[in-house]
């Protein structure tokens, strides 16, 4: 019996089937195609039926960014009409912590913006994606990439989001200056001896004794101990991930960094930092610096405050080889658990990666974009300070990312202040340096048994 009406109701499923199927072709000139898997060469995340909604956030809260961010999402937006994006925007201070907490939690955002610093330890806990995979599918070439930036973003052989922009330090001196004390506008300094040489010259002192224009200062700018350690053959890690803080070489970079600033005065230089600060912006912008080494952001606000200040762009002055530093942003895929909003996030990622829409971004921004293309394009390139900041990307390196220490770079710029600030050896400071540091890897390693 129970095999009879099984048989009754199979047969009333097929009948049933063929009639939906009747009535479907009956209507096929309106009817809608099915949702599908994408294709190797459809873009993840854009069915035809189904509208995937993802989150971005960033820090462009105002401003040009600000306008140029609406402007680009809603571009790829037309481009890609089955993504919707919901941007926040952050305020830098405060971003950080609310984008660390809501990861933490499993409420982050789809797509962030982070810090390229730090890329490892997401990596490992397994808080992003990697993106190894998009990239072969798309055929997305790493080679337009600056290279330090490409191998920030890898951890165990991976990749783990794209770079988005970058910077560098570079030396800015003031050519009027240069030629007011004999010194040829178009030879900055190169070495350690002749960058000493200079700012002796460049240097005016009023009538009260206090500085009037400083030459130069390691402790005005973005030199850090660890850049100019660099430049003379030094480091503060091995191979191995052991310390090396008070090595010869840096202990000399500290040395000579606090000869340059003892020849000031404690103050004459606490003067010149109060009449600095109260500017609020770089006292080489206003003047009062013929030298500094800082970042390339100050190459834009010099078009914005002081368009007609004549300047030019060097490499920082080296005692054994060229060096720089830089830092970033990058573009990360959180691991939400989502396929289908990652899949759609990673598409605005190539889109806001790209050559294109990275020049877009130089422009509103004037930041060291990511995308060589973008970074080196004619019309950027034409001008020869610019072109010199480029060219220190192939110089440049970033501060190692050390999970047992990882605000060791912090805690260097507190002793190099100390040095500088009082009559102290720099080596005692890097030997106590050296002890706090190997205790610190001690500790962690004892956590990890």
């Amino acid at each position: 019996m129970k095999t009879k009406k099984s048989w009754i109701m199979t047969l009333v499923l097929v009948l049933l089937v063929s009639l939906l199927a009747a009535c479907g072709k009956k209507d096929a000139g309106n009817a809608s195609p099915s949702a599908s898997a994408p294709s190797s060469s459809e873009p993840a995340g854009e069915t035809a039926q189904e509208t995937v909604k993802i989150s971005f956030w960033h820090i462009y809260t105002d401003g040009p960014m600000k306008t140029l961010m609406d402007e680009l999402l809603a571009d790829f937006e037309k481009q890609h009409p089955n993504i919707k994006v919901e941007q926040l925007g952050i305020n830098f201070f405060d971003y950080w912590t609310k984008l660390s907490t809501a990861m933490a939690a499993g409420s982050g955002p789809d797509l962030a913006l982070n810090d390229t610093s730090t890329v490892a330890a997401r990596a490992k806990s397994g808080a992003i994606l990697s993106v190894d995979e998009y990239i072969q599918r798309d055929g997305i070439n790493l080679d337009d990439y600056f290279p330090i930036l490409v191998e920030r973003m890898k951890y165990n052989g991976k990749m783990y989001g794209m770079p988005n922009d970058t910077d560098v330090r570079v030396l800015y001196y003031n050519k009027k200056l240069f030629r007011e004390a004999g010194l040829d506008p178009e030879k900055p300094p190169v070495t350690w001896d002749e960058l000493e040489q200079y700012a002796e010259k460049l240097t005016k002192w009023n009538s009260n004794n206090l500085l009037d224009v400083i030459g130069f200062s390691p402790a005005i700018g973005n030199l850090h101990l660890w850049t100019l350690a660099w430049t003379n053959g030094g480091d503060f890690w091995d191979d191995e991930g052991n310390p090396t803080f008070n090595r010869p070489e840096n202990v000399e970079a500290l040395q000579w960094e606090k000869k340059i600033q003892d020849k000031y005065g404690v103050k004459a230089m606490s003067a010149f930092n109060s009449q600095a600060s109260a500017l609020g912006f770089s006292p080489f912008i206003a003047g009062k610096a013929a030298m500094v080494v800082d970042v390339n952001n100050l190459y834009r606000e010099i078009q914005q405050r002081a368009p007609d200040l004549e300047f030019g762009v060097a490499p920082i002055p080296y005692k054994k080889e060229p060096a720089s530093w830089s830092a970033g942003f990058d573009l990360e895929l959180v691991n939400n658990g989502d396929q289908k909003r990652a899949d759609a996030a990673w598409e605005l990622m190539k889109y806001l990666t790209g050559a294109e829409v990275q020049v877009k971004i130089h422009e509103a921004s004037g930041s060291l974009v990511s995308n060589m293309k973008a970074a080196k394009d004619p019309k950027f390139m034409a001008d020869p300070n610019w072109q010199m900041i480029v060219e220190q990307m192939e110089v440049s390196r970033f501060i190692e990312y050390i999970e047992a220490m990882p605000s060791w770079h912090g805690e260097l710029d507190q002793i190099e202040q100390a040095v500088l600030n009082s009559g102290k050896d720099p080596k005692e400071f890097l030997d106590g340096a050296q002890k706090n540091a190997e205790n610190a890897l001690a500790n962690y390693a004892k956590t990890q048994q």
